[in-house]
């Protein structure tokens, strides 16, 4: 379907890394099975984003685009 968004290296719907999304159609059943649970466990454990992934924007002042 090629719908994936990556940002740091991976999915930010599905977290397939870049690697796993070019090869998909490439890899065998038993490949992609264990690429999906890998994603299970780490969604579990909070997921693979960053711990500050959904932290608040820091708003820059209207004057300076670089504060």
């Amino acid at each position: 379907m090629s719908i994936c968004e990556v940002e740091q290296g991976r999915c930010i719907g599905c977290g397939r890394t870049e690697t796993e999304i070019t090869e998909w159609r490439d890899y065998p059943e038993a490949k992609r099975l264990a690429i999906m649970n890998r994603l299970d466990e780490e969604a579990a454990a909070g997921g693979w984003f960053a711990s500050d992934a959904f932290a608040t924007p820091v708003s820059r002042s209207a004057g300076n685009p670089d504060a």
